[in-house]
């Protein structure tokens, strides 16, 4: 199975760089797009509005609308949104 960013759904395995580090420099579960030294770059994201970033990336492959399909059943079964699409918050 292919690991993608348990924030934003991106693609981690070939793609050198993009694995986000830990505090401790550890390897992260999340791309450096979302994350960075331990944190998230945008702590206050809801997931609706992750959505809409990656609608913007992937709507030119994809087209929009299927874009935002794929992304609307991705998200919530990742890592950060788990919580919140569960009825809680992150």
């Amino acid at each position: 199975m292919e690991r993608v960013c348990q924030s934003c759904g991106a693609p981690l395995d070939g793609q050198a760089g993009l694995t986000a580090r830990e505090a401790d420099g550890s390897e992260s579960i999340y791309c450096m797009y979302c994350y960075a030294d331990g944190r998230f770059l945008s702590p206050g994201i809801t997931l609706a509005e992750m959505i809409e970033i990656g609608v913007a990336h992937l709507a030119q492959e994809l087209g929009e609308e299927q874009a935002r399909a794929y992304l609307s059943a991705l998200l919530p079964t990742l890592a950060r949104w788990r919580s919140e699409a569960a009825g809680g918050r992150v």
